[in-house]
């Protein structure tokens, strides 16, 4: 007996033991991964809510400098991933959650603004010079780098400018100031480029210093375009740094006595991460830069891979779909990962027209046959097969080993993956490997929705039904629970496949046609009906409903306490035909006609794959 419960325990670990020791070596190499790049993914500055915080708490300060400098009109960072810091529009929010602390608070520039020589960048400089004027800055300082732009191309960005731009005395222009002063209560601050104008020595019981003066007579702060720390020289004059690229929002609290003498200061650095919020109005300007002058000044860069042979033969991309007919495994493996997505992430961040991007978001850009700017139904959108293996005509004309690259080099990943973009990748390329094996069995939903979180956020899910469909139905039963799994992280969208009548007769109950006939429309537009008026309890209605289709559909509205009067009186209204309309133009626009259909950010699924059910679609 005990050897035969021996026996049965020894064969349960046998047969248990692999699939956690999976689960395990998996979740190890994960959070491997995470842990590498979060020890490289560096983040600069102080949550905006602790700066926010510590502000509240303190002795109320004389003024509140608010700076940048270093930026060369760096707009914003390309978004690759989250931990990235900086943005115009970022920037604009912090200014004013600090705005609205009620200290006298100044913005200023210390220089090294502005950045390149062609059209496009002249252009980015005046967005950016836009943007600084719609957050209130008060003053720029212009760095001798500054200087090297010809006056014309300095009198440009001036135009667009509602601030002066300060120089030293020994470069003053027609179109700059040499200080320029402000009043925080009873203390008057000047701001000065350089040395200290006699005037403005006279004027002011405090002076800043924008950039680095040759003297510090009279200067009781100088903020630096460079990155230094917060320090005092034996004269008392205070010292701080700005981080270039507008990855921080400089502070610099002050304190002054009756007298006007600074008697305290603090100083810190704000990060402009995800977590902070984003102005409308900035981020609208960035968006119209982005899609007017970006898209029309697009240059191509060196494309990918330039020396690799497959390249160098001038061979044409196919597309994944064209992989799909022979590698139909490979394909629903590749069609869950985050290269897959690669061109959705462009279209969220509003990179879709920069080239240095696209390059690595799409498949085959900068060749004759690849992806090309502006193509919204390019299949060559994303990371694809041939991003790894090589433009593929004539290995789908003749397959062989010969005219294909096995995409095992991953030197080709850290072109895209570089430090720049993907820091602490290459140190865990090797990790990296796994995702990209075919091998492995397509993601689900569940898996799909979750990767989509992390990575961007809030992915949109469409499920496209009818209502009167089987298969339809037990998608719905499957997908419902991990909609309210992720509750308010995704953005779920239910959408009927129907189509609406060229002509209407007298004789028509309703304009519009479906599979199952009138009583499926007629349940379509109560769903939506009921997903307007009672968002809480619709999802538990489709479920009832599925599995009453034969009865009466009071019965699940009552039992989930929705109105059915209320439903009646809105179904007999114009407003109900309007909304089934503009629910099913979706469906039409994008020439979906099978139930059910999957889609998650734009991109189509089979139903078997991601919710692992067989059955045949209405269609």
């Amino acid at each position: 007996m005990k050897r035969a419960i021996f026996a049965f325990v020894f064969l349960t670990i046998v047969v248990a033991s692999p699939p956690f020791y999976i689960q395990w070596t998996e979740s190890q190499r994960l959070n491997r991964i995470q842990e590498m790049k979060q020890q490289a993914r560096q983040i600069f500055g102080e949550p905006l809510e602790k700066i926010l915080s510590e502000l509240k708490k303190i002795e109320p300060p004389s003024a509140v400098i608010l700076y940048t400098g270093n930026t060369k009109s760096h707009l914003e960072p390309c978004g690759c991933y989250q931990e990235q810091s900086g943005g115009l529009s970022r920037r604009a929010y912090a200014i004013e959650q600090i705005r609205q602390c009620g200290f006298p608070t100044f913005v200023v520039d210390a220089g090294n603004i502005f950045d390149g020589q062609d059209k496009i960048d002249m252009q980015r400089c005046q967005t950016n010079i836009k943007a600084l004027a719609e957050m209130g800055y008060l003053a720029v300082a212009l760095s001798p780098t500054d200087f090297t732009y010809d006056d014309n191309y300095l009198i440009q960005q001036k135009d667009p400018a509602m601030f002066p731009f300060l120089s030293p005395s020994e470069m003053q222009k027609d179109f700059t100031e040499p200080y320029v002063t402000k009043q925080a209560g009873q203390h008057t601050i000047a701001f000065v480029a350089g040395n200290v104008p006699k005037q403005a020595a006279s004027e002011a019981d405090v002076i800043v210093a924008l950039g680095n003066p040759k003297e510090l007579k009279h200067i009781d702060v100088v903020i630096l375009s460079d990155e230094v720390e917060a320090t005092k020289t034996e004269t008392n004059t205070l010292y701080v740094g700005s981080i270039s690229e507008g990855k921080t929002l400089g502070l610099l609290a002050l304190w002054i006595d009756a007298s006007g003498n600074l008697t305290d200061h603090h100083a810190a650095h704000i990060a402009l991460t995800g977590e902070v919020g984003e102005s409308e109005l900035i981020r609208q300007l960035l968006t119209d830069f982005y899609q007017n002058t970006v898209k029309e000044n697009a240059i191509h860069s060196v494309p990918l891979f330039a020396d690799q042979e497959l390249e160098k033969q001038n061979n044409e991309y196919i597309s994944a779909k064209t992989c799909k007919s022979c590698h139909e495994q490979e394909y629903l493996q590749w069609s869950t990962t985050r290269h897959a997505f690669a061109y959705q992430t462009l279209l969220k961040k509003e990179r879709y027209f920069d080239p240095n991007c696209v390059s690595c978001h799409t498949t085959g850009y900068g060749y004759d046959t690849g992806y090309q700017i502006g193509d919204q139904d390019s299949t060559l959108q994303g990371v694809q097969c041939e991003t790894c293996h090589g433009p593929g005509k004539q290995h789908a004309g003749n397959p062989k080993k010969t005219n294909i690259r096995s995409g095992k080099d991953t030197s080709l990943c850290l072109q895209c993956h570089d430090a720049t973009h993907s820091p602490g990748f290459a140190k865990v390329v090797k990790l990296h490997t796994k995702d990209v094996d075919h091998s492995r069995e397509p993601m689900n939903l569940e898996e799909l929705l979750a990767s989509r979180i992390e990575r961007l956020g809030k992915p949109t899910l469409e499920l496209f039904v009818m209502s009167y469909c089987r298969f339809g139905i037990q998608a719905e039963e499957n997908i419902i629970p991990i909609v309210k799994k992720f509750g308010d992280k995704i953005d779920f969208k239910l959408r009927f496949i129907a189509k609406e009548k060229d002509t209407v007769s007298r004789q028509d109950i309703t304009p519009f046609t479906s599979l199952h006939g009138y009583p499926e429309v007629a349940e379509n537009i109560r769903q939506l009906l009921i997903a307007r008026e009672y968002p809480e309890q619709y999802l538990d209605y489709i479920l009832c409903r599925g599995k009453k289709l034969n009865k009466s559909w009071e019965g699940c509205a009552k039992k989930l306490g929705i109105d059915v009067e209320k439903i009646q009186r809105l179904f007999d209204t114009p407003e109900a035909e309007q909304l089934f309309r503009e629910n099913i133009k979706r469906s039409t626009e994008l020439g979906i006609k099978a139930s059910p259909t999957i889609l998650v950010d734009n991109h189509k699924f089979p139903t078997n794959q991601l919710l692992r059910a067989s059955g045949t679609p209405c269609q």
